[in-house]
């Protein structure tokens, strides 16, 4: 009997849920209930009607904070074909109200940042392989394209000449002499950074390029108005293309429905059931 009472006294420990964790006290007017649900994409700033939190603080452009509100009432007042609310921090829950135009200068100023911070300069390894006996246009080709490789800057080549499967290896002079051509139809973008490796009548030649990828540069500040005011314009034509097409809807709608009443006005006056 007294297992028996054990083994329920467990499973009712298990079974009954949880009770629900409370919102810590620097956050009064939070409830539970005020993060809307959260299976949309995980943006990290989302806007509008995205924003997964039902109260929030709006923050003016100067910093200046004002008392918490629902988010449905500030989107009461703003006119999303001009405006839009944007999340800038969840804890708290706080946004910002910007034009189109500002919020998209302020999204290419921070993915701007973003990559200028994270690029960040590394070595790409290639490998091209050919025989002793690889020559004219399709020698040509290999170092054209090694050429090509170098030129982009941030590579290192692993350059092997191979021995031709039941073919006779040239005598060594006449090997180094086709390196050597390599090197120099390639010496404008490369230089050998390790001695040579030659193994079992194999090279393996090591080339560095010489070229530095050039840095990436963060947008000047007009450059960042002129991609704005181009995304205004964008979206201001999107907006008068879709009010064109609202208003020719409404307008078939109403034709259909004078004619309509029309044809139902001639079918009453033609007297077909009168007796």
């Amino acid at each position: 009997m007294s297992a028996f009472i054990a083994f329920r006294t467990a499973a009712v420990s298990v079974l009954r849920p949880s009770r629900t964790q409370r919102l810590p006290p620097m956050y009064p007017f939070i409830l539970s209930t005020s993060v809307r649900h959260m299976s949309m994409k995980h943006r990290s700033h989302p806007k509008n009607h995205q924003i997964p939190f039902e109260i929030v603080q709006l923050e003016d452009a100067d910093g200046t904070l004002h008392h918490p509100h629902k988010l449905s009432k500030i989107l009461e007042t703003i006119d999303t074909d001009t405006h839009v609310v944007r999340l800038t921090s969840s804890s708290p829950p706080i946004v910002r109200i910007f034009t189109h135009a500002e919020d998209k200068a302020r999204k290419v100023e921070v993915k701007a940042e973003r990559k200028a911070t994270e690029t960040k300069r590394h070595i790409v390894n290639k490998e091209s392989q050919m025989t002793w006996h690889t020559s004219g246009a399709d020698f040509d080709h290999k170092v054209a394209k090694i050429h090509d490789d170098l030129s982009k800057g941030d590579v290192r080549m692993d350059v092997v000449f191979n021995p031709k499967p039941r073919v006779r290896n040239p005598l060594y002079p006449v090997m180094m002499e086709k390196v050597d051509q390599v090197m120099t139809r390639i010496a404008d973008v490369g230089v050998e950074w390790r001695e040579r490796d030659f193994k079992k009548g194999s090279l393996r030649l090591f080339v560095q390029s010489t070229v530095k990828k050039e840095k990436f540069k963060l947008p000047t500040q007009h450059e960042v108005e002129e991609i704005a005011h181009d995304e205004t314009e964008r979206q201001e034509r999107q907006a008068l293309r879709k009010k064109k097409r609202e208003e020719e809807s409404a307008k078939s709608e109403l034709q259909r429905q004078e004619a309509l009443a029309q044809r139902e006005k001639e079918f009453a006056e033609s007297g077909v059931f009168k007796s």
